[in-house]
């Protein structure tokens, strides 16, 4: 019995000891950071990695949990050879929900189905930004195998998972306002187009801002700018020498990754790409204060670049990547820019000797597993077409790519004809028509387009009468009375409401050349023999000593704000008033000109004769507003002016409480009697 006993319990210690020989055999997953204490603005890297290779998977997926009040995924990447296989593929996902968590998916599949091999060594680098909401109870990051399931069984593959779950310790800002913090290093070959995410904070409650100023330095040597100088409405880009300052205004933005840096990598080595200055502010603080300085959180994101270089010819460009260089054992592949040439294709590796090439059906060329310098060389010749001809068209049966085409149309009698060309089946309008004297058309296509065949339609039909528009200009314009339409070889009538006190000018063309108008009684006019559109001016000026007009300044979205202007000379030890309001004197809009502005609702009627009916003389002196490009009148020119002349013209403000009527005056600074997107360029170019 002692010796039964003693012999099972030797065989259950045996069986106790085979997980453990197991698990030895069994992968492990492993997670790193660069760091386990952060405040809010600061980043933390997260490195996975496996220590085996695991073949003949059906797909792979790891997923890291975090809550995204605490942490915005600003980067991830997996790790170039991290899988192999047919058509493998892989991505780090953006926020999802699973089973009520938020998480982001590290996975990886065969877009052709087959197995896929997951390789020894680094997986996938993520990284995460703080936000000002991080703290002590939401702070912990954590990595689970969500998928790893075998090719032919279905049935997932064990794996060890260490460091899977990271408590983050959370410090305390000092500093309390806006943040700004760069991205995560970079290392790319040479050629390759770099982007670097710029994240704005707050860590003193606020949610959003309007406007920032922010100038960033590099090493031209390594990287090279790859933003163009920008001027457009409330956003600008300014390349300097080895720096480049980006300025935005308008409406509220939401925190989070700000603006978007690119550069195309140039040399050897590494560029520091770092903040010099920042400054992010509310449009709240736009009336009476200058923008503040941002808290830098992290103010570099180094960059490294190596690899082979690439030399195409002209015309040729990579498919396989951007840039110049390309990484030892890759996969170069190119193609013509412009397919309308015939191809003779050689390549050069290292020293070795040129070899001709050829492309495959999509016209793309490839070589494989590079392992020094690739140049490029070809020659070209130019694709011929054929030409289909139309009714009463001629020309030649072919046409070739870069030589002009030509071909003739000769016109019937009692036809007309609407000439329309295809080339390489899509509709082409871009020929050029010239009359010649006999009356027939030589029409032009560029050699350049000739990249298809060609097939013309003339659209031969029966001639019918035209019918023409008549258009009414001028500040008179809503004075006049007529058809808005007129046929062919017609006569045209119109009538003129004239008021008294304006002496009225009427000019016509037809079909953009000078025409006669004839004047008969009760303000009638026409015009004889139409042939062409009809665009009638009609200009009147005020026969008063006082003259008064009146422009839309502001659009807002129920009320419009109106300039009232006044040209005259008022009485000595008087200045002009709007109702009990004295007018500014504007002589920026010319010599003895006196403004006010006038808020009415929506489509309310405000004229002339409303405004001449609130005006008056009153004993006081007209105070001057000189339009300056310092809108808020601080004494400094910045963002905040560009935002403050913003918000005027995007009905911010719809009295003139807050802002008074001299700053909305001030906000015309390019003097055309409205306050439009234009004022705010002209504000951030003149800016500090």
């Amino acid at each position: 019995m002692k010796r039964t006993l003693s012999i099972l319990l030797t065989i259950a210690m045996i069986i106790s000891l085979i997980p453990a020989v197991f698990a030895a055999d069994v992968p492990t997953m492993s997670t790193t950071v660069d760091k386990t204490e952060v405040q809010p603005g600061d980043t933390i890297t997260l490195t996975l990695s496996i220590n085996k290779t695991i073949t003949n998977l059906n797909n792979w997926e790891w997923a890291i949990y975090f809550d995204k009040t605490a942490y915005v995924k600003t980067s991830g990447e997996l790790e170039p050879g991290c899988m192999s296989g047919t058509g493998t593929t892989g991505a780090v996902g953006d926020n999802v929900d699973i089973l009520g968590k938020n998480a982001i998916r590290v996975s990886g599949l065969s877009t052709t189905g087959d197995p896929v091999t997951l390789n020894t060594g680094k997986i996938a680098t993520v990284t995460f930004t703080a936000t000002e909401n991080i703290t002590a109870e939401n702070a912990r990051i954590e990595v689970k195998t969500e998928a790893l399931p075998d090719y032919d069984t279905l049935k997932d593959n064990d794996v060890n998972l260490t460091g899977n779950i990271i408590d983050v310790t959370v410090k305390s800002s000092e500093a309390k306002g806006y943040t700004v913090s760069m991205g995560a290093d970079k290392q790319v070959a040479s050629g390759q187009i770099v982007e670097i995410p710029v994240t704005i904070g707050n860590n003193d409650g606020k949610t959003a801002y309007n406007a920032y100023d922010m100038t960033f330095s590099f090493d031209p040597a390594i990287l090279t700018l790859n933003m163009e100088d920008t001027n457009i409405e409330g956003y600008r880009v300014i390349p300097g020498s080895g720096t480049v300052r980006i300025v935005r205004y308008g409406k509220a933005a939401e925190l989070g990754d700000a603006l978007t840096l690119k550069f195309t990598a140039a040399g050897q080595g590494q560029s520091a790409v770092k903040v010099t200055a920042a400054y992010v502010d509310t449009n709240t603080n736009a009336i009476e204060l200058d923008a503040p300085a941002a808290i830098v959180l992290k103010d570099t994101t180094t960059v490294t670049v190596s690899g082979y270089t690439v030399t195409l010819p002209d015309g040729f460009t990579r498919t396989d990547a951007e840039g110049s260089v390309i990484a030892a054992g890759g996969t170069l592949t190119f193609k013509p820019a412009d397919p309308n040439y015939d191809y003779t294709v050689t390549v050069t590796v290292g020293d070795g000797e040129a070899t001709t090439v050829s492309p495959d059906e999509n016209g793309i060329y490839t070589v494989a597993n590079v392992n020094g310098n690739v140049v490029v060389t070809s020659t070209k010749t130019p694709k011929t077409f054929t030409v289909t001809q139309g009714n009463d068209t001629t020309g030649a049966a072919t046409a070739t790519y870069m030589k002009d085409y030509t071909f003739k149309l000769t016109p019937e009698d009692g036809y007309t004809y609407n000439m329309a060309v295809t080339i390489g089946g899509k509709g082409y309008t871009g020929f050029k028509a010239v009359s010649n004297e006999d009356g027939t058309t030589t029409y032009t296509i560029p050699g350049a387009d000739v990249t298809g065949d060609i097939i013309i339609n003339s659209n031969k039909q029966v001639k019918q009468p035209e019918t023409f528009t008549v258009t009414f200009a001028g500040n008179g314009a809503g004075e006049a009375t007529g058809e808005s339409s007129v046929k062919e070889n017609a006569t045209y009538t119109f009538t003129v409401a004239k008021k008294d006190g304006f002496k009225y000018t009427i000019s016509a063309t037809m079909g953009g050349k000078a025409v006669a108008v004839t004047e008969g009684a009760n303000n009638a006019y026409t015009i004889a023999n139409v042939t062409g559109n009809l665009v009638i001016t009609i200009e009147k000026k005020s026969t008063l000593t006082m003259e008064v007009a009146v422009s839309e300044y502001v659009q807002m979205d129920n009320k419009t704000v109106f300039l009232v202007t006044v040209t005259g000379t008022p009485e000595e030890g008087k200045a002009f008033a709007y109702g009990d309001n004295v007018m500014y004197k504007t002589t920026a809009y010319g010599e003895n000109v006196y403004s006010w502005l006038v808020i009415v609702d929506k489509n309310e009627a405000f004229t002339v004769a409303t405004a001449e009916a609130n005006i008056k003389q009153a004993s006081a002196t007209a105070e001057e507003v000189k339009q300056s490009y310092d809108v808020n009148e601080t004494g400094v020119v910045d963002i905040n002016d560009a935002q403050l002349t913003y918000d005027i013209y995007s009905g911010k403000y719809t009295d003139f409480e807050k802002v008074s009527v001299r700053k909305f005056l001030r906000a015309d600074v390019n003097l055309d009697k409205a306050v439009n997107s234009t004022d705010a360029v002209a504000v951030v170019k003149n800016s500090k």
